[in-house]
């Protein structure tokens, strides 16, 4: 009797070992098995459940299969261009190298006022993969090395553009204007307009409730389910979007939109501030200089030498008239007179320089890492100055808005160009 018992007692403890370890195997080959291919490469269901897990946790979202089931198009079309991104950042020989990731995480977490591995760690005591974030990091990285490399360079502004622009700027003159941020969830050929206003509806839920717009916006950006557009600039009204500007002209400052459905996606604003449209003086933030400049010794002990040996042979020179002359028989040959220049676009030490000078008075010698300078303010035109300065905002805001246009048909291109075969 005794021995019955004890062979039943072990046949029930091998079943229940043998289901135990098929029901660990099938959880195995379930996160290991294949949720979509993009030129032969695999996105895994690990990759899908790690990304799920990131954004859920970051975005404080419900931890539950009708959130999986809403994110699941923004989340698998993220991966995808994230694949395709890569593999062109491969052909190009654009690198991500660890210590770019590991400073990303490191300025994550000083703005949250957490230690050094302290967010990776929280992460993972949420469930969250520590691969999780720094794949996505890495992923976020490469698409800012390809905008610099392929998208800027393609970026051509002619003047009429510009000029057309400012002529338009200045006829706005007591028309309302705004300054809003944006957090925005773009429509995909894989994501349900239906499922993203429920995720929509719950962030904006979440950002009413614990007045948390800027945190929840970056936390998207950084995981990737939409975009967060902190705006520093004002918009007229009548640049914005119609359906934008009728969601939000009525809000108060620091008021948060309802969601606002547009061709391109979902959008919650909140509103910075508004104002009538005023032309900001902008006259002292260009100056009109020259520079002559000189290598620096190879021996850096005879850097003193040199510059009295500089203030000697420039001690006449009176206008850029006589610097245009100087330059062709001292220096090393490089100076030349720039013209017109935005005071941003220098170096701090030169800045700090050149707001010490009078028209035609020469600068102190400046040493820079790669020589050392001398300059001169050659003229002040206010009118000129303030007109140039508003062509160069103009000319930076179509910039932008020509990087973005740029950005989005080049992911168009790569998923038409790509082989993918999604299998979920």
């Amino acid at each position: 009797m005794i021995l019955k018992i004890l062979i039943i007692i072990h046949l029930i403890f091998v079943m229940n070992v043998k289901y135990a370890f098929t029901q660990d195997t099938n959880e195995k080959i379930e996160l290991i098995s294949i949720a979509a291919i993009v030129n032969d490469e695999p996105i895994t269901m690990m990759d899908l459940d790690g990304r799920f897990k990131l954004i859920i946790i970051s975005s404080n979202l419900p931890n539950n299969e009708k959130t999986r089931k809403n994110l699941y198009g923004q989340v698998i079309q993220s991966l995808i261009n994230e694949i395709l991104q890569s593999q062109e950042a491969k052909k190009l020989g654009i690198r991500v190298t660890n210590a770019e990731i590991e400073n990303n995480i490191r300025f994550i977490e000083n703005q949250n006022n957490l230690n050094k591995g302290e967010l990776i760690e929280t992460l993972y005591k949420n469930g969250v993969p520590k691969s999780a974030l720094p794949t996505r990091l890495k992923a976020n990285l490469i698409t800012e090395k390809l905008l610099q490399q392929v998208i800027r360079p393609k970026v051509i502004i002619n003047q009429n553009e510009i000029n057309n622009e400012y002529n338009n700027y200045i006829s706005n003159v007591d028309k309302i204007e705004l300054k809003f941020s944006e957090i925005l969830f773009p429509f995909g050929n894989l994501s349900k307009k239906e499922d993203l206003m429920l995720i929509a509806k719950q962030l904006r839920k979440q950002i009413i409730e614990k007045d948390n717009f800027d945190i929840i916006g970056e936390r998207i950006k950084e995981n990737g389910t939409g975009k967060y557009i902190k705006n520093t600039n004002w918009t007229l009204s009548s640049n914005l979007n119609k359906n934008i500007y009728e969601s939000i002209k009525k809000i108060e400052k620091d008021n948060i939109s309802e969601l606002i459905i547009t061709n391109t996606g979902i959008s919650i604003i909140r509103l910075d501030n508004k104002r009538k449209f005023k032309i900001p003086d902008l006259s002292m933030t260009v100056e009109d200089i020259s520079f002559i400049s000189f290598d620096l010794p190879i021996n850096k002990n005879k850097t003193e030498s040199l510059i009295k040996e500089i203030k000697e042979k420039t001690l006449n020179i009176k206008s850029c008239g006589d610097m245009a002359k100087m330059v062709k028989i001292i220096g090393n040959k490089k100076g030349k007179y720039l013209g017109k220049i935005l005071l941003r676009n220098l170096p701090e030490y030169f800045i700090e320089e050149i707001e010490k000078l009078s028209i035609n008075q020469l600068s102190n010698p400046i040493v820079a890492d790669d020589g050392i300078y001398i300059t001169m303010i050659c003229e002040r035109n206010n009118k000129l100055n303030q007109e140039f300065a508003i062509k160069e905002m103009i000319k930076t805001n179509i910039k932008s808005r020509y990087i973005i246009t740029l950005k989005e048909r080049y992911l168009l291109d790569l998923n038409r160009k790509a082989l993918i075969d999604i299998r979920m």
